[in-house]
C-alpha cells in the first residue's frame, strides 16, 4: 500500500513527539538509513549508526534524543524503534475491510455478529458462536458450534477455531492457525492399540495475543489450555492440551510445549525449543534457542543446551570442549610414555 504524504510537523503532533529542525519536510516513505531517500522518514536509535546516518539520504529521522543528527529534520524520541513503527501506522495505514458478511459466506441462523463485523469469502460460522464488534475474518476462515470471538479481532485466511474456544479482544491469528484441535493423548484398548483420549476442554485466549502462522493450540483435556493476555507466539509454534500460558510469554518459531506445562508471565522462549509436559517454568525465565527441558525452571533463570543446564554452565562446557582435543592428545601423550598405548604408527 502507498504512503501517504505528511509534514514532519504534523507527523510530530500525532505521534507526540518533539520536532527538530526544518518541520515543513514532507514525509511520504519509510526505509533504512542505508536505503532511505530525501522524502523518506528513517531511525537511529544509537551513536552506533551515527556513520549510516553521515552517508543516509533519508530526509528525516526519528532519533534518540541528545544524539547528534548533523542538522537533519529530526522526531526527537526516547523509544526511537518503536515510535518509527508508530510513524509508520500513519505514513502506511493498514487497509480496514467494510463491514458485512460475504454472500460466498455459511453463517450458522443463531450464530450473533456484531453488524461491524467483516466476514470474507468461504468463511463459515457455526451455531451459536458471537463474534465482537470490528472483528475481521479474512477469507476461508472456520468459526465452529458456539465459539466466542471478543472485539477487534483479526482472523487471518483458513484459520480454524473450535472447540467452543473464546477469544478476548484484539486477538490477531495469522494465516493457517489452527485453535482448539484434539490433544495428543491416547489410551490402551486392551488389544495391543491406541484409543484417543476424549477431550472436553477449550481453549481460552485472552486479550492481546497474537499467534503467528500455522501455528497449532490445543484443546485442553478436561480443564482448558490457557493463553494469557498480551502473550506473542511466532509461527510453527505447538502448544499442548491443558497448557496454560503466563501473560506477556514470547514463544518464538518452531517451539514446542508439552500438555499440562505451565510458563509463568513475561518468560521467553526462544526458537526450536522443546519443553517435555506436566513441568512448571517460573515467571521471567529465559529459555534459549534448541533447548532441552525436561525438568522445572525456576524464575528468572536462564536455560540453555540439551539437557537444560544454567546458561553460565553451559557457556563454561563449551567453552571447556573447545580444549578437549588439545587435552586429549596429551592424555595419549602420556600414556604412551607410561607404556599404556602403542605408538600411533602402531594403531595406537
Amino acid at each position: 500500500m502507498a504512503a501517504i504524504r505528511v509534514r514532519l510537523a504534523e507527523l510530530a503532533e500525532r505521534l507526540g513527539l518533539a520536532v527538530e529542525g526544518d518541520a515543513s519536510v514532507e514525509i511520504s516513505g519509510l526505509a533504512s538509513l542505508e536505503d532511505a531517500g530525501p522524502s523518506d522518514l528513517s531511525f537511529i536509535r544509537s551513536p552506533a549508526y551515527a556513520a549510516a546516518l553521515a552517508n543516509s539520504g533519508a530526509g528525516a529521522v526519528v532519533a534518540l534524543i541528545g544524539l547528534d543528527v548533523g542538522g537533519r529534520p529530526a522526531l526527537r524520541s526516547s523509544d526511537p524503534s518503536s515510535d518509527f513503527y508508530r510513524a509508520a501506522r500513519v505514513l502506511v495505514p493498514e487497509a480496514v475491510p467494510e463491514p458485512g458478511v460475504h454472500p460466498d459466506a455459511v453463517v450458522a441462523p443463531d450464530a450473533k455478529l456484531d453488524a461491524s463485523v467483516s466476514v470474507a469469502a468461504g468463511c463459515a460460522i457455526g451455531a451459536g458462536a458471537r463474534i465482537g464488534p470490528g472483528s475481521v475474518l479474512h477469507p476461508g476462515v472456520v468459526i465452529s458450534d458456539g465459539v466466542r470471538i471478543g472485539a477487534n479481532c483479526v482472523i487471518h485466511a483458513r484459520c480454524v477455531v473450535t472447540a467452543a474456544s473464546t477469544l478476548g479482544d484484539r486477538v490477531i491469528l495469522h494465516p493457517g492457525v489452527v485453535i482448539g484441535a484434539e490433544g495428543f493423548g491416547y489410551v490402551g484398548d486392551g488389544q495391543g492399540f491406541l484409543r484417543r483420549v476424549h477431550n472436553l476442554g477449550r481453549v481460552v485466549i485472552e486479550d492481546d495475543v497474537e499467534i503467528g502462522a500455522n501455528s497449532t493450540v490445543d484443546r485442553g483435556t478436561l480443564a482448558d489450555t490457557w493463553i494469557g493476555r498480551g502473550a506473542k507466539l511466532d509461527n510453527l509454534v505447538q502448544i499442548g492440551h491443558n497448557c496454560r500460558i503466563g501473560e506477556r510469554v514470547v514463544i518464538v518459531a518452531q517451539a514446542g510445549v508439552a500438555g499440562s506445562t505451565r510458563i509463568g508471565a513475561g518468560t521467553i522462549v526462544m526458537a526450536q525449543a522443546g519443553i517435555a509436559g506436566h513441568l512448571s517454568v517460573g515467571e521471567n525465565a529465559f529459555i534459549g534457542p534448541q533447548s532441552g527441558v525436561h525438568k522445572d525452571v525456576p524464575a528468572g533463570a536462564r536455560i540453555l543446551g540439551t539437557p537444560q543446564r544454567q546458561d553460565l554452565t553451559f557457556h563454561r562446557e563449551m567453552a571447556a570442549l573447545g580444549h578437549l582435543p588439545r587435552l586429549l592428545r596429551r592424555v595419549r601423550a602420556i600414556e604412551r610414555a607410561l607404556g599404556l598405548r602403542s605408538s600411533p604408527k602402531d594403531g595406537g
